[in-house]
């Protein structure tokens, strides 16, 4: 039927037709809706404002010739606007059409480009497919695209990271690059090919370039081995040229990248997140992924995979020397699926993600074109193997789904059933090839939206509608510029004035909006980054590389809340380090919790249903001190110390340490506590409890101190040490609670005879239903603290959590200004998760009163005005003897001077040893590595022409 047909021209036909069926079934109903394809965190956090901001950015350029400045202000407290995007917008080609739609089609443009990826990501395998294949009938390799397409790794990444989407689109090309490469009998035009595929590589994102270079090494030393060429000089050199050449093209983007991760937040992660092994959970649940997407994709293992990749597969292992590269391929996948240290190596040597199995997925799917085609060599051997599989991973399904008969996944059940029938009959009946090719495109839309069947119930949805997204992103543009000075309208059409006396000398101000994504209940990240697109300087900030050196500071006052992807967090909302970083404005949500001491309301108006509230207490950009600190006392100190010695002046070893009675950090007090009422009060209290029903809650008590009044509270937590309980102590535990409740139900004056309580059938039910936490404990958990109506949490996030493990033994919470200072007060302590908890604990105290006052007042006094420009910082300053300039601007190698003595102070940031007299001020900011990747870039163009002359014309 189509022999007399190309290649490319029917399996293209047959291609568009179907998946513009599974494609429409997919996502039609959304786009019918007005449903986005936003999920409610990383995509609108993240996602989005990145794009909205490179429209505007690529906008300018076509209209100026103009490039982005290479430091941006609005990126949290400021941050190198290269580093940041490199892993989002810059190098991902797909965005960058959306320079040539209006805002208004900017959300149409993100969904639809979700889908045009989705749609290349199938060409790109048909690519491979062709290459690795002999395979010709349309139906067959369709049939193997949907497998490759629509798997686990698709289905969460379309909807929460849409560029996470173009390493399935480039990897297919990438091997058959690099395969063409290895092949003597391709014509020369393989070297153009493979030099553009691994250009695209590193251009596109150089988190997933990392990844695919390890899966391409894995492919190439496989190749290699299996033809046993690894002895041929003329082979190396071949493949040395070209490639040296191909990695130096795209250094223009990804050198500054790399050096931004070099010196991020994330440098210095705890391999593999401490693991050796996975929790036994895991491994039981795992053969369950290979035919389906387990919710919560455990250690990112999305799975999700077709049943004929599995069916595939096994008939491929079963000849193992006839396809001895895909086997061979097939086998390493499986074996670094069994530890965390292969997950955490492809991960860049960090967390045990095992994100890099979306290439686990093509070789998997290129067992589907075999196995279809040779259905008439399949033997019954064959098929007891599959079916011992699949009862397999039924059983661990079962398992994953803690037993429950009747949970959605059973349509699992009849897929594989199903298509193992279809495949039987086929053998005979080719004409059944069609009803396989139906049942693989239903199994393609279960994979897909299994997860995802509350998308489109607006009581439900992780999704945003397209209209609330556009209206997000046009409210930013009510928050206003913090230096000023502006006349700005609130929601009620009224307008609100917005300068005052300090603008004049403060030079760059900041805001802190609280949580602006409403009602979104499912928001599960810790920040938004959706107000760098309008006037505000907000200091939230949310990306997935964050400036190592302030995120220093930050952890080391012990910052509650902030990651490594959001270094700032909410600053605990402590007033000192809010004002020290220069948080003029702190925008508040109704009901929400309030902010820092010394911020009131301006006004009764809002702007976005929130309060305006302001800090006179402000510190300027950069001012002068006199006041310095060393390291070596600064790293002695308390956590709350640190911070007052931050306000106070500057700590550096530039200038000797300058101490005096009356320096602010001196105000820091250590409060006495009691354990019990009426014990003696101690400076430390030392806590071990055990979760126990109706056990007695942990507090400590304050004593009455009428000189607490005007200060800040600090419980400091330290040696924090958690042992969890394990799955049989909490059934135990959940037992006797029910126990309990039934007891005390019984003994109300109107309660019943009780018949129906079942202790040994609660207890099975409960082991039951928390079958899937077997094994070894991952999770975090959470210790609360409480002050009045002030609760602040302590959060240790688990092994498990892929994006923020960071373990920690010592926290500090700031419980709020002191209240009822003329009574004891209790502070109790709850516990999230059953276990043995022990800790320290002591309450140290910060003013914010008049104290706090004189020392902002006096950075205010010694404020140095500058001239804040693109990528360059100018002013004047006059001292009568060798001091500090502070700023509070993230430092970086990036800022530079002729003459200027530029300084890391106050653990992070930018400042200048000045001279007695006057001092000239000039900064300048240059992306770390940007100079010599443009000057890498050059040269690489420059010798892929001459090489192309070479080869084509010498």
């Amino acid at each position: 039927m189509f022999k007399h047909k190309s290649w490319w021209s029917i399996n293209l036909l047959v291609y568009l037709i179907v998946f513009t069926v599974v494609l429409g079934l997919l996502f039609g109903p959304y786009f019918l809706t007005g449903t986005s394809f936003v999920w409610q965190a990383d995509s609108i956090s993240q996602h989005v404002p990145a794009l909205v901001h490179w429209q505007n950015d690529l906008k300018h350029l076509l209209a100026t010739g103009q490039w982005p400045a290479q430091w941006n202000f609005q990126l949290g407290i400021g941050a190198d606007y290269y580093q940041t995007f490199a892993y989002y917008t810059l190098g991902d080609i797909f965005t960058y059409g959306v320079a040539f739609v209006s805002q208004a089609h900017l959300m149409a443009y993100y969904n639809i480009m979700i889908v045009v990826r989705i749609f290349l990501a199938g060409i790109a395998f048909l690519v491979a497919l062709h290459h690795f294949t002999d395979s010709r009938n349309p139906w067959v390799n369709v049939t193997a695209t949907l497998a490759y397409v629509f798997t686990g790794y698709m289905a969460l990444s379309a909807f929460s990271h849409p560029y996470f989407v173009n390493p399935l689109i480039i990897f297919p090309l990438l091997i058959v690059a690099i395969d063409n490469l290895l092949n003597p009998e391709k014509p020369k035009s393989k070297y153009l090919y493979f030099i553009v595929m691994v250009a695209w590589t590193l251009w596109n994102n150089y988190y997933f370039a990392f990844i695919m270079a390890l899966g391409a090494l894995i492919f190439f030393v496989v190749k290699t081995t299996v033809d046993k060429q690894w002895l041929k000089l003329t082979y190396w050199l071949k493949i040395i040229i070209p490639t040296i050449i191909a990695l130096l093209i795209p250094m223009a983007l990804f050198l500054p990248g790399l050096m931004g991760l070099f010196t991020s937040a994330r440098t210095n992660p705890v391999f593999a997140n401490g693991l050796l092994l996975y929790p036994l959970s895991y491994y039981l649940e795992l053969p369950a992924t290979f035919i389906t997407n387990v919710p919560g994709s455990s250690f990112w293992l999305t799975g999700g995979y077709s049943v004929l990749c599995s069916m595939g597969a096994i008939y491929t292992l079963r000849r193992f020397k006839t396809y001895p590269v895909l086997n061979s391929i097939l086998v390493i996948g499986v074996m670094m699926l069994l530890s965390p240290v292969f997950a955490a190596i492809m991960n860049g040597a960090s967390s045990p993600s095992n994100r890099w199995t979306f290439m686990f997925t093509l070789p998997m799917a290129l067992t589907v074109p075999i196995l279809l085609n040779n259905l008439k060599k399949m033997t019954n051997r064959d098929f007891y193997w599959i079916i011992g599989f699949f009862g397999l991973a039924f059983l661990s399904l079962f398992y994953a789904f803690n037993f429950n008969f009747g949970s959605k996944y059973a349509s699992m059940l009849f897929i594989a059933f199903a298509m193992l029938v279809l495949v039987y009959v086929t053998r005979t009946r080719p004409k059944g090839l069609y009803l396989i090719v139906l049942l693989a495109m239903f199994n393609a839309l279960t994979v897909m939206q299994q997860n995802r069947t509350i998308d489109l119930d607006p009581n439900q949805s992780n999704l945003l509608p397209t209209k609330k997204v556009e209206k997000l992103i046009d409210n930013q543009s009510k928050y206003f510029d913090e230096n000023k000075g502006e006349t700005v309208r609130t929601d009620d059409g009224s307008t609100l004035e917005t300068a005052d006396a300090l603008q004049k000398n403060a030079s760059l101000n900041r805001s802190y909006i609280q949580s602006p994504l409403g009602n979104i209940s499912g928001m599960i990240s810790p920040a938004a980054n959706l107000a760098m697109n309008g006037s505000a300087h907000s200091i939230e900030t949310y990306w997935s590389y964050e400036n190592g050196a302030p995120a220093k500071l930050f952890n080391n006052i012990q910052l509650l809340g902030n990651s490594n992807n959001d270094i700032t967090g909410n600053f605990d909302r402590r007033a000192v380090i809010s004002n020290v970083m220069g948080i003029k404005y702190w925008f508040v949500n109704n009901g929400g919790a309030n902010p820092p001491a010394t911020y009131k309301p301006i006004s009764d108006k809002k702007i976005n249903n929130q309060t305006v509230t302001k800090s006179d207490d402000v510190y300027p950009l950069a001012y002068t001190t006199d006041q310095v600190v060393s390291t070596k006392t600064f790293n002695r100190a308390s956590p709350t110390k640190k911070e007052a010695y931050v306000a106070q002046g500057a700590v550096t070893n530039a200038l000797p340490e300058s101490a005096t009675s009356d320096q602010f950090a001196n105000q820091v007090k250590s409060v006495k506590i009691k354990k019990l009422a009426n014990a003696k009060a101690t400076q430390t209290v030392h806590y071990r409890f055990t979760s126990k029903n109706g056990a007695k809650p942990t507090w400590i008590y304050l004593p009455a101190d009428a000189s607490l009044a005007g200060n800040e509270i600090h419980l400091e937590v330290s040696n924090l040490k958690f042992k969890p309980f394990s799955l049989y102590q909490k059934a135990t535990y959940a037992t006797n609670a029910y126990n309990g409740k039934a007891k005390k139900a019984a003994a109300l004056p109107d309660g019943k005879t009780d018949y129906a309580t079942n202790t040994k059938a609660y207890k099975f039910n409960w082991l039951r239903n928390h079958a899937n936490s077997i094994g070894k404990f991952v999770d975090g958990y959470r210790v609360t603290a409480k002050y009045g109506r002030t609760e602040r949490i302590f959060g240790q996030r688990g092994q498990n959590n892929l994006s923020y493990y960071s373990p920690a033994k010592d926290a500090t919470l700031n419980m709020g200004p002191a209240k009822g200072t003329s009574q004891q007060q209790f502070i109790p302590f709850r516990f999230d998760t059953l276990g043995t908890y022990s800790f320290d604990v002591n309450v140290k105290t910060i003013p914010v009163d008049q104290l706090f006052d004189a020392v902002a007042q006096r950075a205010q006094a010694n404020a140095v005005p500058l001239d804040i420009k693109r990528d360059a910082i100018t002013g004047t300053v006059n001292v009568k003897k060798p001091q500090i300039l502070v700023t509070s601007i993230p430092y970086s190698t990036g800022w530079q001077s002729d003459h200027n003595d530029i300084i890391n102070v106050n653990d992070g940031f930018v400042g200048i040893k000045l001279k007695t007299g006057t001092n000239q001020l000039n900064l300048k900011y240059q992306t770390p590595g940007l100079h010599l990747g443009l000057i890498l870039s050059v040269i690489g163009i420059a010798l892929l022409l001459i090489f192309s002359v070479v080869l084509f014309f010498l």
